[in-house]
């Protein structure tokens, strides 16, 4: 798992270092983005502890305004970074292709007839495009959401110790959960993309050849080897495609779950018995 961890590491400044100006700024993008989510909930909780308490409309308006002005912040950040991201991934991508086809020409007669033309295009260019996230998105996003996960929960703490706690325990069970989901997933795509890439060879082999095929008389032979590697394609596609799926609902079961217990333990302190002092306590 260490040799693992220094090949991607070793990937990723290989191909991100001459875009450092790029990845600075799509960094420091998602990390202004990460203030403005914390910062909108904190505006809307004062807007409506003070329609509560019956405050001034000047510091309602004012929340709203700053409200929709954060939002709107938010907005453009996201079109920047999503710029920064595509520009950074494809960057990084062609790159790589190109290095892969210069390595490739390099090697010797042998492996190229061992390995059919539809084999060597998907994968130059299927696994590299495969790999356009993990460039662009995965480990800067992974860091800033790790980020964005502890100010949230330093924020439930500010409510009570009690309701952080809680949501420590939420967060670590779920993070246990999704690690244990990916380590089944993983080994079904790496088997899922190695089919494919057998499957595209083979057909990029046999439509170069239709016409040597149909004059020969060996349509059926084709069709029927066609059939079988479908035979050995199709549950492999669909257990990786279950795998995926199923960390998408629990994914999406874990959110739901979070608000919803969030929303509970909350509503203990959403009524405090005073008014609010500040714009945003």
């Amino acid at each position: 798992m260490h040799v693992f961890r220094k090949r991607y590491l070793l990937l990723l400044s290989t191909y991100l270092k001459p875009q450092w100006k790029n990845v600075l700024l799509l960094s420091f993008s998602l990390l202004i983005s990460i203030g403005l989510q914390l910062l909108n909930p904190q505006i809307l909780r004062y807007f409506i502890d003070t329609a509560i308490y019956h405050g001034a409309n000047n510091s309602l308006i004012a929340a709203g305004l700053l409200f929709i002005g954060v939002a709107l912040a938010r907005q453009g950040i996201s079109i920047a970074s999503t710029y920064l991201n595509t520009n950074v991934a494809w960057t990084a991508t062609n790159q790589l292709r190109t290095d892969l086809v210069a390595h490739c020409l390099s090697l010797d007669l042998d492996y190229h007839t061992s390995r059919t033309a539809g084999e060597m295009i998907e994968r130059i260019d299927g696994d590299v495009n495969a790999l356009t996230n993990f460039f662009s998105q995965f480990v800067i996003n992974l860091l800033t959401s790790m980020v964005l996960l502890l100010a949230i929960l330093v924020l439930f703490f500010t409510i009570s110790i009690w309701v952080g706690l809680a949501m420590v325990a939420f967060s670590g069970s779920a993070l246990l959960i999704l690690m244990y989901l990916r380590r089944r997933a993983v080994p079904l795509w790496k088997e899922s993309r190695q089919i494919t890439t057998t499957l595209y060879g083979f057909l990029s082999e046999r439509l170069i050849g239709t016409e040597d095929i149909r004059a020969n008389g060996a349509t059926g032979y084709v069709l029927r080897r066609f059939y079988l590697l479908l035979r050995t394609w199709s549950p492999i596609f669909r257990r990786s495609m279950a795998a995926e799926v199923t960390m998408g609902i629990i994914t999406l079961f874990f959110f739901v779950l979070g608000s919803v217990l969030s929303s509970l333990l909350g509503q203990p302190y959403g009524y405090r018995g005073h008014s609010p002092s500040g714009p945003f306590t």
